[in-house]
């Protein structure tokens, strides 16, 4: 992935310098001198010839000895790599805890030259198809960062399944040393992390991609909290939200443009999809970064032409992936109002009593999701807070409807260590009166309050992201969508 890794530095610095014990040094120079001075017949010299070729002996001993930068060929800038001290990570610190501790991270002199070829191995890549296993993977990249001298990543899917897990690299990729060296990628993969600018940020070079033929992107874009922006200009950059916002109108212009799908979106429509996804930001700005309300956020997406399915058939498969950094849905409900944190509590106590067993966290995540749930009290006094994920998730299955069930639009939730799959008769919530009344989606077959969430979609994880991830995946059926079109 880099020109240069740690361990070729390390190698090189050792290579040239190869170890040797006092010991040894004294017995190898010992014997080097009686061999040089037989050959050279010291005792035989007169006494000023004799101090000269003792000289020239010590000269050719310690030849070998002295620091050849040529050789070496270690700058200054390898130099301090070398000597670099752990950078503080929100998100690696959070996914393997131990790198915290004394003698779990190590500085790449003092590391062991052998762990220098790990191979890691990620498969099923995708918070949407495997959270668990796709969270411990970042996490198994957390600890080869704190240890390795090298090592390298084989992503073995053939296609980018979903874009959210590479956000969440994107996010801490610079605090890490540069110890991965490459690996497996297919060119499918290739494509869409260069169009979506991910391999930029990740400092990744793609040789073999010579088009973008079937990847369309909705790019990556970042807000900073305050003082940490990375712009040479932040007093004149557009804000970033509207940014992120106008190319997501852009975006899905550009995938309902699809010849086979010949849609736009209508004046309307991209109002209210600017709105959409302009409340979901502004809500992770404000409910990720404390009472500051001042949080970061990176959002993106990509849409693909691909070829999925026992049939084979030609579809559309769109993934987008939204992440704040900071607070847990869960940790910043303590903000919220005095009467809904109680009547969260509540819900809590109903429903361990009845036997649910995810965690108090997981459980406070889930009534999070909810219509009218907040955590600025404001919003809850004027009744106009808590309704972003549920919209969110109104849109994406009315933009993903399709006959092909395992296409079916699904979203997953990961908050701190608390994991939500919304899919199957889960997949969005559901107004439990007048159309108008709040949308409720409790996981369980009454979709009630009272009844515990069931296990397969709202569940505990083993690894803790400190912050939360919005990964969505649907499709476009260009036949299906043409149908609902032409009978609207």
């Amino acid at each position: 992935m880099k020109n240069f890794t740690a361990a070729s530095i390390v190698k090189r610095i050792l290579d040239s310098r190869p170890p040797q014990s006092k010991n040894l040094t004294r017995v190898t120079d010992s014997s080097k001198r009686r061999a040089l001075a037989k050959d050279w017949n010291i005792s035989g010299l007169p006494p000023g010839t004799r101090q000269s070729a003792k000289r020239a002996i010590e000269n050719v001993i310690r030849k070998d000895k002295k620091y050849n930068p040529s050789r070496a060929e270690i700058g200054p800038d390898d130099m301090v790599l070398l000597l670099r001290d752990k950078r503080s990570s929100k998100v690696l610190d959070a996914l393997y805890p131990e790198r915290r501790q004394d003698g779990h991270w190590l500085r790449l002199k003092d590391r062991d030259r052998t762990v220098s070829d790990k191979e890691i191995d990620l498969r099923n890549f995708s918070f949407l198809e495997n959270p668990k296993d796709t969270l411990k993977s970042i996490r198994e990249l957390a600890e080869a960062e704190a240890k390795c001298l090298g090592a390298k990543i084989h992503f073995k899917d053939s296609y980018c399944l979903d874009v959210a897990p590479f956000m969440v690299l994107v996010e801490c990729w610079k605090e890490m040393l540069p110890v991965f060296e490459g690996g497996e990628m297919d060119l499918p993969m290739q494509k869409v992390l260069a169009s979506v600018g991910v391999g930029h940020a990740l400092g990744i070079s793609f040789a073999g991609i010579s088009d973008f033929e079937d990847v369309w992107s909705f790019p990556l874009s970042r807000r900073r909290n305050a003082g940490s922006t990375l712009s040479k200009s932040p007093y004149v950059d557009v804000p970033t939200r509207d940014y992120a916002t106008d190319r997501f109108c852009e975006a899905m212009d550009e995938w309902l443009g699809r010849p086979e799908i010949g849609l736009e979106l209508s004046d309307n429509g991209r109002v209210q999809i600017m709105n959409l996804l302009g409340e979901v930001l502004e809500n992770a700005e404000r409910h990720s970064d404390g009472l500051r309300r001042d949080g970061s956020w990176s959002v993106s997406g990509f849409l693909a032409r691909r070829q999925i399915g026992d049939d084979q058939r030609w579809t559309y498969r769109a993934s987008i992936g939204i992440l704040s950094i900071g607070d847990t849905f869960s940790e910043s409900l303590d903000r919220a109002h005095p009467n809904q944190k109680e009547n969260i509590n509540k819900y809590v106590a109903e429903v361990r009593k009845r036997g649910a067993i995810q965690s108090d966290a997981t459980l406070r995540t889930l009534a999070a999701l909810q219509d009218t749930v907040t955590c600025v009290e404001e919003a809850e006094d004027g009744d106009r807070g808590g309704y972003g994920l549920m919209d969110m998730l109104d849109f994406v299955c009315g933009l993903g409807q399709t006959d092909q069930t395992h296409q079916l639009p699904q979203v997953t939730i990961i908050s701190g260590s608390s994991c939500i799959r919304l899919k199957d008769a889960y997949n969005s919530g559901v107004a439990q009166t007048a159309d108008f009344s709040p949308r409720v989606q409790w996981f369980n077959k009454e979709n009630s309050a009272k009844v515990p969430p069931d296990v397969e979609y709202v569940f505990d994880l083993d690894a803790h992201l400190p912050g939360t991830v919005i990964s969505i995946g649907f499709s476009l059926d260009p036949s299906f969508l043409s149908k609902v079109f032409e009978s609207d």
